[in-house]
């Protein structure tokens, strides 16, 4: 029996446009009656996720920043959270991107950044995400837990393995999405964080199941044995899996949701 569901949201539960199927909150409260942990699993800001789901009524449980703050949705009750120490971001900021983009700071709920440019200010006025400017890192006195690339030309590996040589060993890179590289401390991500609530809500691997589309979600797959790639995941991606969902423009977590809610009701 499935204990504990985990999503990832872009590319996954959300549609191109932007769009969660309504039908995906009634279930949710719905999972929430029969004591199914729900779980949404992003690299998005905690705010961010917050507002996703404001429709939910029930309780859930939001992932954030590929795994560095996890929380309940309604009372914002802190299960987990992993900060990255003053000395680790100043040893990213000091990187020199020769490439086309820009780096912005996740705290909980806000974006700090020095200098930022107009690309930077443009997506994130369509984020909902508060940017704050800094003039240096020591006006910094909050909690930062993910830094940021976005990378115009996309996310190379030749980018991504000059970052990783040049930056604190206390760290790890993942790539989140084709323009998007995220640096978290070492050992912070989403499979880590559903692990952190298998074992404090006691549930199994073989009673987890998680959905995502890309490479910052196979930590997931190892922590699931229903692990669901969706069809628009690369195939290295879907290789990962142990079943294949329909696209995220056809409600592809949504069908395999519905299938499971009913063998609880």
């Amino acid at each position: 029996m499935i204990k504990l569901i985990a999503t990832d949201m872009d590319g996954t539960l959300v549609d191109n446009k932007g769009k969660i199927n309504d039908k995906v909150f009634d279930l949710i409260h719905e999972f929430d009656d029969k004591n199914v942990k729900f779980v949404a699993a992003s690299g998005r800001f905690y705010s961010q996720l917050n507002n996703n789901f404001n429709k939910v009524n029930g309780d859930m449980i939001l992932i954030a920043h590929n795994g560095a703050v996890v929380k309940y949705n309604n009372n914002g009750k802190t299960l987990y959270t992993n900060a990255i120490k003053k000395e680790d971001i100043e040893n990213v900021m000091n990187y020199k991107l020769s490439l086309d983009g820009f780096v912005f700071l996740g705290g909980e709920s806000d974006a700090y950044v020095i200098d930022p440019s107009e690309e930077l200010l443009h997506k994130f006025a369509k984020s909902e995400v508060p940017v704050v400017v800094l003039n240096s890192l020591e006006d910094i006195n909050v909690p930062i837990y993910k830094i940021t690339y976005y990378i115009a030309e996309g996310a190379s590996d030749e980018f991504v393995e000059d970052l990783r040589q040049n930056i604190s060993d206390n760290l790890e890179i993942v790539v989140s999405g084709y323009n998007w590289v995220d640096v978290m401390n070492k050992g912070v991500d989403k499979g880590s964080a559903v692990r952190i609530l298998q074992e404090k809500f006691q549930v199994a691997p073989k009673n987890t199941m998680v959905f995502g589309d890309y490479y910052n979600d196979l930590s997931m797959f190892k922590v699931a044995h229903h692990s669901y790639a969706m069809k628009n995941a690369p195939e290295d991606v879907k290789k990962k899996a142990n079943f294949i969902a329909d696209s995220n423009e056809n409600d592809g977590v949504y069908k395999v949701l519905n299938e499971c809610i009913k063998k609880l009701r």
